[in-house]
């Protein structure tokens, strides 16, 4: 086989010169098809095996790529679930909020305040009405009955 360069023996150049490349062309070189046929029968199985390497890695990539996809658009998907439970629960929280909101006002207003002071006050006048009735009935009891009698037991 012949080299692609040639470069000119060592002695012919100088130590401060630099050696001289000549360059040939490739189609310039005579063409010989027996070496051409070996160099075929000896290369063609070479690529055929690094073509079947690369594909395989190339393979071995997409699927890795595809399984990827698969894994985020699950992750994807339960993270959507988690937002919407999310959501629906913070929805909750605050119609509740506003459903206690609500009561509490009215039981702050200063009218439902009055209200049940006064009910209390009508309440406590009640008792004590009932207390003085009492200790009259127990006065009317103590005349009317018999010394020594108590309505107590």
């Amino acid at each position: 086989m012949s080299s692609l360069s040639e470069s000119p023996s060592p002695s012919s150049s100088s130590p401060s010169q630099k050696p001289e490349v000549v360059h040939r062309r490739l189609d310039s070189l005579p063409v010989d098809t027996r070496q051409t046929s070996v160099l075929s029968t000896l290369l063609t199985p070479l690529l055929d095996e690094s073509m079947a390497a690369y594909r395989a890695e190339l393979t071995t990539a997409s699927h890795e790529y595809r399984a990827l996809t698969n894994m985020n658009n699950q992750a994807a998907a339960v993270y959507r679930a988690a937002a919407e439970s999310a959501k629906t629960a913070a929805d909750t929280v605050e119609q509740l909020v506003d459903a206690k909101t609500e009561a509490l006002q009215e039981l702050a207003s200063g009218a439902s305040i009055d209200e049940v002071d006064r009910q209390v006050g009508e309440l406590e006048a009640l008792c004590t009405r009932l207390e003085t009735y009492l200790r009259q009935l127990e006065t009317r009891v103590a005349k009317v009955s018999p010394p020594g009698m108590s309505l107590l037991l």
